[in-house]
């Protein structure tokens, strides 16, 4: 991951993102599970009015339509889901906000959008062309996934 040369040789489970790989991070979880929600019948106008870049809420709307059973957040998983989503929603990845903030690991927010990208890219039909270069052996990654929850 890029993020790795900024921060060095740090298991990830032991750090704090920058702040911009943090928004990254929360953008690819948003873009996943609204990809789930579209193709499971959404409308643009609910994803962009209702959830709007609520990261909570498009996940329970998303359990809704069945996603639970293909994928699950370990309890350190979703908690570090619940930290990214506060400061992602409030837009203070963002924009400088005066205060105390929580910040979730990297590598729970890691495992997590991993998680969601290559279990719903499928789903949804994503097929460009580098989608394939970062699933280099689907089972190696099951393997790594199993290790880490």
């Amino acid at each position: 991951m890029a993020a790795d040369d900024i921060v060095g040789i740090k298991k990830e489970f032991a750090i704090v993102a920058p702040i911009p790989v943090l928004y990254l991070m929360g953008h690819s979880i948003e873009l996943s599970l609204k990809a789930y929600l579209l193709h499971k019948g959404e409308s643009l106008q609910a994803l962009r009015y209702e959830l709007k870049h609520d990261l909570e809420r498009c996940l329970r709307r998303a359990q809704e339509l069945d996603l639970e059973t293909l994928v699950s957040l370990e309890q350190g998983q979703y908690q570090a889901f619940i930290a990214l989503n506060e400061l992602y929603k409030t837009k203070q990845l963002e924009y400088s906000v005066v205060g105390m903030k929580e910040y979730p690991i990297l590598g729970a927010l890691e495992v997590i959008a991993k998680k969601l990208l290559w279990t719903i890219g499928p789903i949804v039909d994503y097929n460009h062309p580098r989608f394939e270069t970062f699933i280099d052996d689907w089972d190696d990654y099951k393997r790594e996934f199993r290790e880490r929850d």
